[in-house]
């Protein structure tokens, strides 16, 4: 299989570029709640693990944070790279949270954008703990499809079609994570308090080319046989230009806040 020797986590990097194109960002609201939450001001240290291309990044930045960006993609820090060029208050590191030495100076805050379920569960809040000083913040957040986010009953329906025929392992073409409540996850570590769910839903419609460029930066898509992804694509860009060359989808960005425990 096309998957075999290949790090799921690491497959965005075979398409840096698309990935920073077609994947969705994220709402102002949801960082202007981050730096309220955590009390921080311009000049504050902030780590970010997993930052890909540098999505929730300049946002963080723009706020006047001082940014520290872990990605062990190569790939995507070329990328994050070139577009924090300008900003003195941005550090990317090409490296793995799990791998990366803290520094003693501790953080203000430590976030996460779509990448915290890549970094082992068993150590992850406890490199997060070492990370900050009492009562600072810990940031998590997703974006969530709420299926296809579309009324168009016989669109969805020739989209499931190509999916079962093509790739019938694959959820049909949800572009966003699987909405799961994560607040007892960090509560059972004991390691974090004042833990919190903010949902923040914001929707878009996509042409029928940045859909399809969308899916080719999922990870699960990018394991697929080339040849099979390739079917699976032409399959439904024949679906969306039967039904108007665009698709409306609905996202929820979750957002997990809590503080350091003392």
């Amino acid at each position: 299989m096309a998957g075999q020797g290949r790090e799921q986590r690491l497959v965005f990097g075979e398409v840096a570029e698309l990935y920073d194109q077609y994947r969705p960002g994220y709402p102002e609201v949801v960082f202007d709640r981050v730096v309220e939450f955590g009390e921080l001001r311009p000049g504050d240290p902030a780590l970010e693990v997993g930052c890909g291309t540098g999505r929730a990044t300049l946002p963080l930045a723009a706020r006047g944070l001082l940014v520290t960006a872990l990605e062990p993609s190569p790939e995507m820090a070329r990328v994050a790279r070139q577009k924090t060029r300008e900003l003195v208050g941005v550090r990317v590191e090409e490296a793995s949270f799990e791998d990366w030495a803290l520094p003693r100076k501790p953080f203000r805050l430590v976030t996460s954008a779509q990448a915290w379920h890549w970094v082992r569960p068993e150590v992850r809040f406890i490199r997060a703990r070492e990370a900050l000083g009492d009562g600072d913040c810990l940031a998590l957040f997703w974006n969530s499809a709420f299926n296809q986010g579309h009324t168009n009953s016989g669109l969805e329906e020739a989209i499931n079609d190509v999916y079962r025929r093509e790739a019938p392992h694959l959820v049909a073409g949800v572009p966003g994570e699987v909405d799961l409540d994560r607040r007892l996850e960090i509560e059972a570590s004991g390691l974090f308090v004042d833990v919190i769910r903010e949902d923040y839903p914001w929707s878009t419609t996509y042409t029928a080319t940045r859909y399809l460029g969308l899916l080719q930066a999922q990870s699960d898509h990018r394991l697929l046989e080339p040849a099979a992804r390739g079917r699976l694509l032409d399959g439904l860009a024949t679906v969306l230009a039967a039904h108007g060359d665009a698709i409306d989808q609905s996202y929820c960005t979750c957002l997990y806040l809590a503080r350091r425990h003392p």
